[in-house]
This record gives C-alpha cells, sequence and structure tokens, in this order.
C-alpha cells in the first residue's frame, strides 16, 4: 500500500504509513489499563489513552524534524520523513559529512524528545493535580523521556547506536569497525527487549493479558531492532568491498577494434573474447560508443578464405553502451562515477588516454555480491 505523502511548509515530504493508525492503537491499548487503574472514568481513560497515542506520533515527527533540520544545517539533502508502524525515520543523502555533524545528526532527534519531556513536564506543574490535562502531559512525559533514553541505547539502528558508530569510526579509522560493533550491540539490546518481559512474566508466575500483549510489542520492536543491525552489517560488509575497487586492477585486457575491421586482422590464435568492437559514431555525452563482441561460434562458421572480406561486426553481438572510466579511480569515487552514468561495460583509460582494459559491469556486481 502507498504512503500518502504530505506536505508542512517549508519541511521534507512526509509521508504517512497506515501502520501509524496501528501504533496509535497499541499505544492506546498499552496505556488504557493503567488509566483506568488509576482512578480515571472509562470514556475519559479511552479518550485520554488514544489522545497519548496521537500525541506519541508527534512526538515522533518532532525527533525526525530534528534529523531533518540539522542534517540541512550540514550540508545534507533530506529526501522525505517517513511514519511508519515502528515510529519513524528520516531519509537524507550526504557523503562528506563530517564526524561532528553526523553525530549532532545522530542526538538531536533524542535532544527533541527530551525538550518535548521537559515542556510536557512544565505544563504539569502548572495544571491542577488529577485532571485530564495533568495526567495526559505527565504521561506524555514519561513517554517522551522513556522514548529519548531508549533511542540514546549505543546500539543500531539506534540514534545512540549511530552516535557511537561515528566516534568508533574515527577514532579506529575505519567506518566498517565501528558499523560493526554497534551492530552487534544493536542485537544484543533487541535481545534485551524481549528477556525482560520474559523474566517478568517468570518472576510474576504466569501472563495477564496485559503482559503478552507487551511481550508481543517487545517481540516486534526486537524484531525491528535485529533487522537494522542486520543490514547495518550487510552494509558495513558491502562498504568494505567498495573501498577494496580498484579501476586498474579490475579492467580486463582488451584489443579495441572498429566495427568494420576484418576477421583477417586477428591473428588466428587470437583470443576472441579479449577482441572489444567500439562503433564511436554511436557516441554521445558520457558515452564513447556502442560496444560488442565477437561471437565465437559465429566467427568460426565463416570459412577462412572469406576472413579478409568479412567485417568484424557481421560476426559480433552487441554488449550495449560503453562508458569510459579513468584508470585512477578507486572505491568510492569509482562507485560513485559507475552510478553517475550506468553501463554494462566501461573502457578504462591511462591519463593519456591509451586504453588499459574493460570493466563488465556485471562483474563489479558480481564482486560486491560476494558471487
Amino acid at each position: 500500500m502507498t504512503s500518502p505523502t504530505v506536505r508542512l511548509g517549508p519541511l521534507p515530504a512526509l509521508r504517512i504509513s497506515p501502520g501509524t493508525l496501528l501504533t496509535v492503537l497499541l499505544f492506546a491499548v498499552l496505556m488504557y489499563p493503567s488509566l483506568a487503574r488509576g482512578g480515571v472514568a472509562p470514556t475519559t481513560a479511552v479518550l485520554l489513552a488514544l489522545g497519548i497515542g496521537m500525541f506519541m506520533i508527534v512526538s515522533v515527527l518532532v525527533h525526525e524534524v530534528a534529523h531533518a533540520l540539522v542534517a540541512r544545517g550540514f550540508g545534507a539533502s533530506v529526501d522525505h520523513i517517513a511514519l511508519t508502524l515502528w515510529g519513524g525515520h528520516t531519509q537524507y543523502r550526504s557523503r562528506q559529512m563530517s564526524t561532528l555533524g553526523s553525530l549532532l545528526v545522530s542526538l538531536s532527534g533524542p535532544a527533541a524528545n527530551l525538550l518535548l519531556a521537559g515542556l510536557s513536564a512544565g505544563i504539569v506543574q502548572l495544571a491542577d493535580p488529577g485532571t485530564a490535562v495533568a495526567v495526559f502531559f505527565s504521561v506524555s512525559s514519561w513517554l517522551n523521556l522513556v522514548l529519548a533514553v531508549f533511542n540514546l541505547l549505543p546500539g543500531l539502528p539506534m540514534d545512540g547506536g549511530r552516535a557511537l558508530e561515528t566516534l568508533l569510526g574515527a577514532m579506529l579509522r575505519s567506518p566498517e569497525a565501528g558499523t560493526r560493533i554497534t551492530a552487534w550491540l544493536g542485537r544484543a539490546i533487541a535481545v534485551a527487549v524481549v528477556a525482560y518481559p520474559l523474566s517478568l512474566i517468570v518472576r510474576s508466575g504466569g501472563a495477564g493479558g496485559f503482559s503478552l500483549l507487551t511481550l508481543v510489542w517487545a517481540l516486534l520492536i526486537a524484531g525491528m531492532l535485529w533487522q537494522g543491525a542486520t543490514q547495518a552489517l550487510a552494509g558495513a560488509t558491502l562498504q568494505g568491498r567498495i573501498r577494496t575497487l580498484d579501476a586498474a586492477s579490475l579492467a580486463r585486457p582488451v584489443r579495441v577494434v572498429p566495427p568494420q575491421s576484418p576477421l583477417a586482422d586477428l591473428e588466428p590464435s587470437a583470443d576472441l573474447s579479449a577482441v572489444l568492437i567500439l562503433d564511436r559514431s554511436a557516441a554521445r555525452p558520457g558515452v564513447i560508443g556502442r560496444a560488442s563482441r565477437i561471437d565465437p561460434a559465429a566467427a568460426a562458421a565463416v570459412p577462412s578464405a572469406q576472413h579478409g572480406a568479412t567485417p568484424v561486426h557481421a560476426v559480433a553481438e552487441s554488449i550495449g553502451e560503453l562508458g569510459a572510466l579513468p584508470a585512477a579511480l578507486r572505491g568510492d569515487a569509482l562507485m560513485d562515477a559507475m552510478l553517475s552514468r550506468p553501463a554494462p561495460v566501461y573502457l578504462v583509460l591511462d591519463e593519456d588516454g591509451t586504453a588499459r582494459g574493460v570493466i563488465m559491469s556485471a562483474d563489479v556486481n558480481a564482486f560486491l555480491r560476494a558471487r
């Protein structure tokens, strides 16, 4: 189901998942028993529970807006803010953000929740004790405090984990090491999220309806945390492989020939797979032409006497457009260059314009996927 998109003034696009409504209802169900036991009338307790659920969604939105604004302040491009069943996230892109910027972006969300907790606590002090307003903001203050503390836990995908990831990456001079450490801490936190309500159930000698609902909610949260940590580990592995990419090392040696070149120009023992047919007439900005390679079966079917009159393009199969890459490119710079101008094959050129070889996109993809 497509999430509806909302625009709120200068803020990034807001995508609201239908699961957000379920989050409101789950919060209301979790909050109602304690409100009812506190002496609040049933109808008022229902309204308060729903209101608290809505306020938590607003709190998550404020949390994500803080991330977005700070990220923008440090030069990032913010794509959108999403509100989901699990809370929310901010999608932004910035390759060169400083360590300080990354830390402040990570910590801005929890800081916003701490501010909301303080404001709510202040309203409680102004309200008459025991009134619906006092109860509403008292619970909201406590929940924002819990939200801030939970997000500050030092494991991915929490904000505290992202801050620790940044610090460890800078200290160890290895972003991948920082990611791996904090991802495993995130997995440990996911286990603890389930272990805590389980221990309460065991200690109490059984599970009531509320404790079972809490356990189910904990299992859902733990699953989200585990999945996020696992994705971070996969991302660290991928980034590590990207850093080892080297255009010069990846280049396969080739002999570049024009389409009209006769088969006779190739040595009888030539490796046909190392021959690249380049049609430069198909060149356009960012593309130096269309590439083909010789089909060995088709070439073998041509009688030797006809090799001089048979152009190589007559026995070739198309590869597609041919891009160009400097041989000096490595790591992220090489990936950026390939992604900015996608092509099935790239000609790797030395500084003097000499063709060193070709890089097949399929080979790079296979390497990154460890296939």
